[in-house]
């Protein structure tokens, strides 16, 4: 009796399909012989990891997420392309101080190599809860980071940061102003006395008005209850300037509600709300964009080996700044649009 015929008796199949299995067994047993054998310890392909950027923002908002815009173009224009040789590690802190040290910790945990921050708070949280000082951080957004306490001097970074500072040049400002307005004399402007960057701010604004041969009113407020209120203290101001304050920003329209009826337009040093409407009359600052894209510059050299401290504050060049003109608003409050500024590139409307 052959192979076949006691397979066929012991499994009850035909002898012909006990022939065809046979010959179907064979064939793949071929086919697996002619397969390279694989090594149990072979290599994984190489596949190039991206590179991990942190980016740790205090708050989603308009404003910032343009500074993040600037910063992922410039990162691209310098080699770093997102999804190929780089990955941003985000997170934020939804505006609450609190929340900074675990938003730093999400980040951390992706191993980043270099950390970009975004406002005053999450600079000076990083540079006390990142205990790796292997990675350098990067910050922007920041009005004043020496008396932050962040960089020693305008001249050197600190040990493991430098970066990019939003503070404005109120000379250039106050000559806009006197572009747009001419016959201004005096302006408005409302600080929050508890917040470093707001105090530095009237501090620079002040010694500027007075090159200028303006008057500046300046009054304090502590939280959005209190401003329409001061804002009525400042009638016969030819301008209000709104500074780049969160409180200030984030209470506009309660400004514009009294500056619309004493007819006093608003000079604003951020962008946002004069491309969203009616409130704002005219804005003149750095772009956001520029300020991130300044911010990856610093971090491809430190990528590189450049030691933080040898990187001095990057602060705003004439190039740097933008001007919006919102033409409806400058009419409806009774104000001409100067010869000047006739032909700029810079209307909103």
């Amino acid at each position: 009796m052959n192979l076949q015929q006691k397979i066929a008796r012991h499994t009850g199949m035909q002898p012909r399909r006990v022939g065809s299995a046979l010959v179907a067994i064979a064939t793949i047993a071929a086919i697996l012989a002619s397969l390279p054998t694989l090594a149990a310890d072979a290599p994984a392909p190489n596949i190039a990891t991206p590179l991990v950027v942190g980016i740790a923002n205090f708050g989603p908002h308009p404003a910032l997420a343009r500074t993040i815009a600037g910063f992922k173009q410039q990162m691209e224009k310098d080699g770093y392309v997102e999804g190929k040789t780089v990955r941003y590690a985000y997170s934020d802190a939804n505006f609450t101080p609190s929340l900074i040290p675990q938003s730093l910790a999400q980040i951390l945990s992706q191993h980043p190599a270099v950390i970009l921050t975004i406002t005053t708070p999450v600079a000076q949280a990083a540079v006390r809860n990142v205990n790796d000082t292997s990675i350098p951080l990067v910050f922007s957004q920041i009005t004043d980071p020496v008396k932050a306490g962040i960089v020693p001097d305008w001249q050197h970074g600190g040990a493991r940061i430098t970066g990019t500072s939003s503070a404005t040049n109120y000379n250039a400002v106050l000559a806009f102003a006197k572009q747009v307005f001419p016959k201004a004399k005096t302006f408005g402007v409302l600080y929050n006395a508890g917040e470093v960057n707001d105090v530095a701010a009237i501090a620079s604004l002040k010694e500027a008005a007075d090159k200028a041969g303006l008057t500046m009113v300046a009054n304090s407020v502590d939280s959005t209850v209190d401003v329409p209120q001061r804002t009525g203290t400042m009638r016969g101001v030819d301008f209000f300037y709104a500074i780049g304050s969160n409180l200030v920003q984030s209470s506009l329209p309660a400004v514009a509600s009294v500056t619309d009826r004493m007819h006093i337009p608003i000079l604003s040093a951020e962008h946002e709300l004069i491309r969203k409407g009616d409130i704002i009359a005219v804005a003149y600052a750095p772009s956001y964009e520029s300020q991130g894209a300044h911010a990856a510059d610093l971090a491809v050299q430190m990528l590189h080996g450049t030691r933080p401290a040898a990187l001095p504050t990057y602060s705003a060049v004439p190039s740097d700044y933008v001007a919006l003109i919102n033409r409806r608003k400058l009419k409806e409050l009774g104000l001409p649009l100067p010869p000047s500024l006739e032909q700029c590139n810079c209307f909103v409307n």
